[in-house]
């Protein structure tokens, strides 16, 4: 794989991590619904739906190659945007 498409990939996992965050922040509002189906169906299928989306993005980007820090950059992605909704909280 060449440079370009590997930053390529990292910034897309950077921002997919980002939007994976928003995603399971949507994911506890759908928990907090008192019906126990809607609760463990709406889970399921936010999280299926979140992470089949990454591999179908990343199969076009670079042919579905995963590489260990495209998960790193996920991750620090995620924590970025978790530590940015707390600094708007205070």
């Amino acid at each position: 794989m060449n440079l370009y498409t590997q930053i390529i990939t990292l910034i897309f996992s950077f921002f997919y991590g980002v939007f994976f965050s928003f995603f399971i922040h949507i994911n506890y509002k759908i928990i907090n619904n008192n019906k126990k189906l809607i609760k463990r169906l709406g889970s399921f299928l936010v999280i299926l739906i979140t992470i089949l989306l990454y591999f179908l993005i990343l199969r076009k980007i670079n042919y579905g190659a995963f590489h260990p820090y495209c998960l790193i950059v996920l991750i620090c992605g995620y924590l970025l945007y978790n530590f940015i909704v707390k600094q708007f909280k205070k």
